[in-house]
């Protein structure tokens, strides 16, 4: 599987939407520090409604994950497992590999 470039860990934005193969991303720092990081499909498996546009983050206030929260019907996912956490949704969100080279992050999609 390709890795793609999602922008320098040092730029300001803690959330960046990037285009990929396998759609758009959402790239979220769980922390402060933001040394972790997780990345998620930018769209809700229940309605397709893009999290960037339609949703919210609510991160863990100890950096440990959090939650990505659809507006269309109120569906909530696991932002480390894209589990469902709250339906209507009953299909899991794709996660995605993150890593940091060379201050610079990628993510690990399907090609």
């Amino acid at each position: 599987m390709p890795w793609i470039p999602a922008g320098a860990v040092s730029d300001d934005a803690a959330t960046r939407r990037i285009d990929s193969p396998a759609g758009p991303i959402l790239v979220i720092a769980l922390e402060p520090g933001r040394r972790d990081w997780v990345a998620i499909e930018d769209r809700c498996s229940h309605a397709d409604c893009p999290f960037s546009s339609d949703g919210a983050l609510e991160l863990a206030p100890d950096g440990t994950g959090g939650r990505a929260i659809c507006d269309c019907h109120g569906s909530e996912f696991d932002l480390r497992t894209g589990a469902v956490l709250r339906g209507p949704a009953d299909r899991p969100i794709a996660v995605f590999p993150v890593a940091e080279r060379d201050g610079r992050l990628e993510v690990e999609v399907p090609g």
